[in-house]
């Protein structure tokens, strides 16, 4: 997540999933950035324990054939591993745009802390 860190933002970072649901209510993140294989946790679809907290944007990483799935469970984007560093950055940054109401033809927001990964 350095390529993150260099374009500006605060990235939190979690050990394992339930680490992760423990930071989204203690950080409040802006964006979550996370692997496919995080998605499930003792039988429980994480994406829709997420939703339930309130809406933050969901960057989900893994392979090609899980990418229907993952939207389909709520992602709002799927990339497939390995991720292009740049591309990343490029949709945490659209991602956030929306969310804060910024028009669609440009325009950075600037940093945003709180991507939790």
């Amino acid at each position: 997540m350095a390529a993150l860190e260099g374009a500006g933002y605060v990235v939190v970072r979690a050990v394992d999933t339930l680490d992760g649901i423990k930071r989204l209510y203690e950080e409040r993140p802006d964006v979550i950035i996370a692997g496919s294989e995080q998605m499930m946790v003792n039988g429980e679809e994480v994406c829709l324990r997420i939703r339930q907290a309130y809406y933050i944007p969901l960057i989900v990483i893994g392979s090609e054939g899980e990418a229907a799935e993952i939207l389909e469970l709520g992602a709002d984007v799927f990339v497939t591993r390995p991720p292009s560093l740049a591309e990343l950055v490029a949709r945490v940054n659209r991602l956030l745009q929306r969310k804060l109401g910024f028009p669609s033809g440009g325009g950075n927001p600037g940093p945003e802390p709180g991507i939790s990964t």
